[in-house]
């Protein structure tokens, strides 16, 4: 079996995932000097260029990128099997990572259902706010809204549309106070209530009350649960607590999220069988 010189093959895995020789050797606890060597060493045993150098920036040449998505893939199984080993024979875990919103009201659902078709796999799940270091935080599925990165794999899950919602049916939409999300910086497309109010009214009264801005969908139904205010949130999430009274819609006026809820996966990761498992559990649910 004929294989790179490994210390290569990890700096090379580090460069091209980070984008960055420093950055790399920050990782590794080395400088760029000994990176850029190592890398260098290993386009020499390949006889292939594998980046493009300039002005002291790197880029992932053809063969570059397909020689990292086949290194890459390999260095995180034996990473994985090496954590399996040592753990006692555990499965290797599924590692998802999603926003607060969709581990609270989406997730627990589906994970039920994985749950019970694969017994034997175990799960681990992180709720983080975007951008996550999916590489780097060993994450095989982001789950989040919208989502565009072009060297991963986007997977739609569904599509929403914003509803009012207050815990008072009589709710004053002019003069009460509003709850609004903070979706994040790397979010810009989410309609706001301004937009809500532009389309479907009512004006709002110059003594209207102080609005409250919260970091998440959940904790904006929370706060119109608990009665602080009116709260602009995807309506699939909010659903089960209008059926039991908890709150209730102010308005049948909703406007379309503009990009569906998506899963973002490694296109490398994707042949794993805890991979294959989940995607064959979601399309199971879609065909129900």
């Amino acid at each position: 079996m004929k294989l790179p010189p490994l210390n290569a093959l990890r700096a090379f895995e580090c460069a091209a995932r980070s984008s960055s020789f420093a950055a790399a050797g920050r990782e590794l606890g080395v400088t760029s000097a000994a990176v850029s060597q190592q890398v260098r060493n290993l386009e020499t045993w390949l006889n292939r260029k594998l980046f493009e150098r300039h002005n002291n920036q790197i880029r992932l040449t053809d063969a570059g990128r397909d020689y990292y998505t086949n290194a890459a893939a390999a260095l995180s199984d034996i990473a994985q099997f090496t954590q399996a080993l040592t753990e006692g024979g555990k499965g290797i875990p599924l590692v998802i990572s999603a926003t607060e919103t969709l581990a609270q009201f989406w997730l627990p659902a589906q994970l039920e259902r994985f749950s019970a078709l694969f017994p034997d796999i175990p799960v681990v799940v992180r709720v983080e706010h975007d951008p996550v270091d999916m590489e780097g935080d060993g994450i095989d599925i982001r789950l989040t809204y919208g989502g565009e990165l072009p060297d991963y794999q986007i997977t739609p899950l569904f599509t929403d549309a914003l509803t009012p919602v207050a815990a008072d049916p009589g709710f004053d939409l002019a003069t009460g106070r509003l709850i609004h999300v903070d979706w994040g910086a790397a979010i810009s497309s989410v309609p706001r209530w301004a937009h809500w109010i532009a389309n479907h009214g009512p004006v709002r009264d110059r003594g209207a009350g102080v609005d409250v801005t919260v970091a998440s969908v959940a904790s904006a139904i929370a706060m119109a649960e608990a009665g602080v205010g009116a709260a602009l949130v995807p309506r699939s999430m909010v659903l089960g607590h209008v059926n039991a009274a908890r709150l209730a819609c102010l308005s049948d006026a909703v406007i379309e999220l503009p990009r569906p809820f998506v899963m973002i996966s490694a296109h490398y990761k994707n042949r794993s069988r805890r991979m294959k498992s989940f995607q064959k559990m979601l399309a199971m649910s879609d065909s129900d």
